[in-house]
C-alpha cells in the first residue's frame, strides 16, 4: 500500500514518540526530533510504502541518541498487562474461528490505557467486515509450511493459541518476528525475556529491523522459507502495507483497519476488522 497524505502526520507523530522515548529531556531529544523530521520531509513520497519511510526515520533516532531499542518500556508493558488479560480468558482451542477473533482482538488493544479499560474491551464482540477464514482453514488442509508473521509485542499471548493450533495441522509452522528493534514490534529478545520462545516451538525472525516485512532486506534463510511457505498469515497494518505490493495470493491478513487509507484499500469503514487473502 503507497503512502497517502493523510500518513505524513502519522509518521510525524511517531518521530515525536520515538525522539521522546530515545532520550531524556535536553539537547539529545531536541536532536533526534530534529533529524527524524528531516529525514521524513527528504523521503515521503506518494510512491513508497509508509513503513520504508518509518523505517529511515526510526533508525537516524536510534543512531542519533544511541539507543537501540526506544520503545522497549512501551513493549514491556505491553506483554504484563497482555499477560496479566490472558490468563483470564476462557480459550475454545479446538474452535478456531474463536482463535482467529481473539488474535485480531490482540491487534485491537490500545496498550496506554488503564488495565481496567483494556479488559473491557475484550469483552466486545469481533464482527469480521471481510472474512475468508472459512477459506483459509480449507487451503490449510492442503498445506505444509505457514508462516505467521508477528506484529506488535503485546500480541503475542493472544497469537498463541492460533499458533498452535495451525502448527498442529501442518508439517512445519513457523512463528516470526523482527530480528531488530523497530518501534514496538516483537523481537526475538522479547520473546526471550517472556520466556515464549518453548511456547511456540519454532521461532524465526526476518533478519531486519523494519516494520512490516521488507522482503529486499530479509536474511537468506528467512528468504528460503518464505519461498517454501503453502500459507503466510500476516498479523496487522504494517505487514498489510507492506505485502499488500506482492500480490501474493498465499499471504492472509488479519487485522484491524486503524486508519483512513488501510480501511479505505479495502473498502471498508476505520475499526472494521478483516481477515482475508490480499487481493491479487
Amino acid at each position: 500500500m503507497r503512502a497517502q497524505e493523510e500518513c505524513y502526520d502519522c509518521l510525524r507523530r511517531l518521530v515525536e514518540m520515538a525522539a521522546q522515548l530515545a532520550a531524556p529531556e535536553g539537547e539529545l531529544r531536541e536532536k533526534a526530533r530534529a533529524e527524524g523530521k528531516a529525514v521524513l520531509q527528504a523521503e515521503f513520497s506518494l510512491d513508497k510504502v509508509p513503513t520504508t519511510i518509518a523505517t529511515l526515520t526510526q533508525r537516524v533516532i536510534k543512531e542519533v541518541t544511541g539507543n537501540p531499542d526506544p520503545f522497549r518500556p512501551v513493549k514491556e508493558r505491553e506483554m504484563a498487562m497482555a499477560q496479566e488479560l490472558f490468563s483470564c480468558l476462557h480459550l475454545e482451542e479446538n474452535h478456531p474461528a474463536s482463535l482467529f477473533r481473539l488474535a485480531v482482538l490482540g491487534n485491537s488493544l490500545d496498550f496506554f490505557r488503564d488495565l481496567e479499560v483494556v479488559r473491557a474491551e475484550l469483552e466486545r464482540p469481533v464482527h469480521f467486515v471481510i472474512d475468508e477464514t472459512g477459506l483459509f482453514l480449507e487451503r490449510l488442509k492442503k498445506a505444509r509450511l505457514v508462516l505467521y508473521l508477528a506484529d506488535n509485542a503485546g500480541e503475542a499471548y493472544f497469537d498463541l493459541p492460533l499458533f498452535r493450533y495451525l502448527a498442529a495441522r501442518v508439517e512445519e509452522a513457523y512463528y516470526v518476528v523482527k530480528e531488530k528493534p523497530i518501534q514496538n514490534d516483537l523481537t526475538l529478545a522479547d520473546l526471550e525475556r517472556e520466556s515464549l520462545v518453548e511456547a511456540f516451538g519454532r521461532v524465526v525472525t526476518t533478519g531486519t529491523d523494519s516494520p512490516g516485512l521488507d522482503l529486499e532486506a530479509a536474511s537468506p534463510a528467512f528468504l528460503e522459507l518464505f519461498r517454501r511457505a503453502d500459507l503466510i498469515l500476516a498479523k496487522g497494518m504494517g505487514n498489510y502495507e507492506t505485502l499488500s505490493e506482492k500480490s501474493d495470493s498465499r499471504v492472509f491478513h488479519l487485522l484491524k483497519a486503524k486508519c483512513g487509507p488501510v480501511a479505505r484499500s479495502w473498502g471498508v469503514e476505520v475499526g472494521s476488522f478483516i481477515a482475508a487473502f490480499g487481493r491479487v
